[in-house]
């Protein structure tokens, strides 16, 4: 088996990302764009000692469920992977992910595995989306998605998953960018102004733009174009970015129109979202999570209970409506500030939101008073070993994790059923449809909770 050899394989089935999966000689190949039961030509991308990589280059024999790729840029883009796919056979794939990956764990805890939470609206769900700004081979500005293990630009002029009231705006800013002869951020010799754009929408498909770019520029020609031909941008930022890296936003923003933020609704509740704000990017299927995690709580007047990880409030101030007393803390202060905001646009008063380490500010709640649940929704890197040894020191009886990670998630909760919890049930939401990402809403439970 050698790289760029073109091989007939028959599909078997799929892994954990919904790569197709043959084998031949002994050794496994994992085949991106093929379904179960299928016949292909594929090209070996990489060899291993026990398996390899193919890509599809022709559907010899195609499934009942190979549907066709709405997508024009599909082939090179990294974005979606499972657009050839029908979706209730993705969503088998991923509930098959979520139980694969806790197989270990649910021999010891016999685990309810939930079915999936779907998405009603598997294209133009994202409320965010980061086009970075380049050059094609003529010189002409483009923007797009970088392809598959890449920083080469795919030029696009519509992402299907993205909210598509932005497509117009995005290539009005194109246009713009190229007219005024703004130089385009070049990433190998780190010249160039303008990197990119970032866009985020609320359930009005309200915009706000943040202009990425490596100083500043004066965009003041551009707003009145805004106001004219674009009534749902209602706020616009430049975040000044001039560090050499492909990570295309810093912490600087620079308000240059309108509001300074967009108003989001989750489960009738308002929310002021920043340029900066942590935000699920699927509104609808974000609100039936909540909604999962807080049954799962069992959530009623008498608890206290913690929200750690908790951001601008979302988890914290849906909690509240339900609770004694619930208890939001967050180490970044902007997003407290946030927070404290949120809570008083609701007018609730039993939420109370704290600036610090979780595992500190925990020990001290925990002390005065008696706490019921903890939820956290942490990055996806997982939570630190010192934020879950606290917990598990202070006994609290239910824990609530919601988890963008699943292997990350996996490990913390191996930790904690180590540690006198126990896994008690699982639920797959599909937050990201259309690719091989899943979201998790994990309860677990104190063995032996203090009497």
């Amino acid at each position: 088996m050698e790289v760029g050899k073109a091989i007939k394989l028959e599909i078997e089935g799929y892994d954990m990302n919904g790569l197709g999966v043959a084998h031949v000689d002994g050794k496994i190949i994992f085949v991106s764009k093929a379904l179960k039961d299928e016949i292909v030509l594929a090209e070996i991308t990489s060899v291993h000692k026990k398996f390899c990589f193919a890509k599809t280059l022709k559907v010899i024999l195609p499934s009942v469920n190979r549907i066709l790729s709405p997508c024009s840029y599909d082939e090179g883009c990294g974005g979606c992977d499972l657009l050839h796919m029908r979706y209730d056979v993705e969503c088998l794939v991923k509930e098959d992910k979520v139980r694969n990956a806790f197989r270990l764990l649910n021999k010891e805890n016999s685990i309810l595995f939930q079915p999936i939470i779907r998405n009603k609206n598997i294209f133009g769900y994202r409320n965010k989306i980061m086009l970075p700004f380049g050059y094609d081979e003529d010189d002409n500005v483009i923007y797009g998605f970088y392809e598959k293990l890449s920083h080469s630009i795919i030029s696009i002029d519509k992402c299907e998953i993205s909210n598509h009231y932005v497509n117009e705006v995005v290539e009005f800013i194109r246009k713009y960018v190229s007219v005024m002869h703004i130089k385009v951020y070049n990433e190998t010799t780190h010249t160039g102004i303008f990197r990119g754009v970032m866009v985020r929408n609320n359930y009005k498909n309200e915009m706000m733009l943040v202009l990425i770019c490596t100083k500043y520029y004066d965009f003041s020609g551009m707003l009145e174009y805004i106001k004219s031909d674009f009534p749902l941008v209602k706020s616009i930022f430049i975040n000044i970015n001039p560090n050499k890296t492909n990570v295309m936003l810093s912490k600087e923003y620079i308000h240059i129109y309108q509001d300074k933020t967009i108003i989001e609704d989750i489960l009738g509740l308002k929310f002021s979202v920043s340029a900066a704000s942590f935000m699920q990017v699927n509104h609808d299927v974000c609100e039936l999570m909540y909604k999962e995690a807080f049954r799962m709580a069992k959530l009623n007047p008498e608890m206290n209970v913690i929200d750690a990880y908790c951001g601008m409030g979302s988890i914290t101030l849906n909690i509240a409506k339900q609770v004694k007393h619930v208890y939001g803390i967050e180490i970044v202060e902007e997003a407290i500030v946030n927070a404290n905001y949120n809570k008083k646009l609701n007018g609730i008063s039993n939420a109370t939101f704290i600036c610090g380490p979780c595992e500190e500010e925990i020990k001290k709640l925990v002390h005065k008073e008696t706490i019921d649940c903890i939820f956290f929704d942490p990055p996806r890197k997982g939570c630190e070993q010192t934020f879950l040894d606290t917990v598990i020191d202070m006994k609290i009886p239910k824990i609530i994790y919601i988890s963008c990670n699943i292997a990350t998630a996996v490990r913390d909760i191996t930790y904690l059923t180590k540690n006198n919890y126990i896994v008690k049930e699982v639920t797959p939401c599909d937050l990201f449809s259309k690719t091989s990402h899943i979201e998790c809403v994990i309860r677990l439970d104190l063995k032996h909770p203090k009497k």
